[in-house]
């Protein structure tokens, strides 16, 4: 463990002990805090893919269950997949079900709502991702049993863990669209899972993510987890640091 992250790993660990030491929040202000946390996730995880809906129309969609004129129906779509997928692993992680390859495909048939023949099927062909080539499609069968199977060692911090299993699944890449939208749900639930609060992959943390994601690409011939690591720890003392300032 590199300085940087031994440092990050133990700011999120004195910030969720004051979080825990906090009264409770009154329940409209929670309503209110997580009405808006589930706009500004699906805003702006789908802005990452490329959704050019802004925030206050996603917020519209939804709450109004009403098309925006002039915007394109697919990114209506991807919207309400999101909201369908996220809710699902909101469930996951209030139950603490544990992520087997039954919740990840039943996850991706939530978010594929308007292709519900290809959602929660595993990919049958190769495909390149930003120039890289992820596992051959023979494989991934075999290579997410291996994932979902794999216990965390004892020895690492969960945000460690969390992060490998991440990337881990990532670089499989399983499905042929939505792996990133479906990879940053499950990420959420294992936070939950593991006492810490659900994060938000901003747009503005795009090019970090993609760098975190090719490093371990190791196109370099030297695979590197950390940087995802030190990403995961930085959004989880964010949302720390908002939820303590409530």
């Amino acid at each position: 463990m590199t300085e940087e992250l031994d440092v990050l790993l133990r700011e999120v660990d004195k910030k969720k002990a004051e979080l825990g030491l906090k009264p409770e929040l009154a329940p409209d202000v929670l309503e209110a805090f997580e009405e808006r946390f589930l706009y500004d996730c699906i805003y702006q995880s789908n802005a990452i893919e490329g959704n050019r809906l802004t925030r206050e129309e996603v917020e519209h969609i939804l709450k109004n269950n009403e098309v925006i004129e002039g915007k394109s129906l697919s990114d209506h779509v991807l919207v309400l997949g999101y909201r369908d997928a996220t809710l699902i692993g909101q469930r996951y992680a209030k139950n603490n079900i544990r992520i087997t390859e039954f919740e990840i495909k039943r996850l991706h048939y939530m978010m594929l709502i308007d292709r519900h023949g290809e959602g929660s099927e595993y990919r049958d062909y190769n495909m390149m991702i930003h120039g890289h080539r992820p596992t051959s499609y023979e494989k991934v069968p075999y290579k997410m049993m291996q994932l979902v199977e794999s216990k965390p060692s004892e020895d690492r911090h969960p945000l460690e863990s969390i992060a490998y299993f991440h990337l881990r699944l990532e670089k499989i890449h399983p499905f042929g669209d939505g792996n990133g939208r479906v990879g940053r749900v499950i990420v959420n639930i294992m936070l939950e899972q593991a006492g810490y609060p659900a994060i938000i992959f901003n747009a503005d943390d795009k090019q970090e993510y993609y760098e975190a994601l090719s490093a371990y690409d190791g196109l370099d011939g030297k695979p590197r987890v950390e940087p995802m690591q030190i990403l995961l720890a930085k959004l989880v003392i964010r949302q720390l640091d908002e939820r303590l300032a409530l």
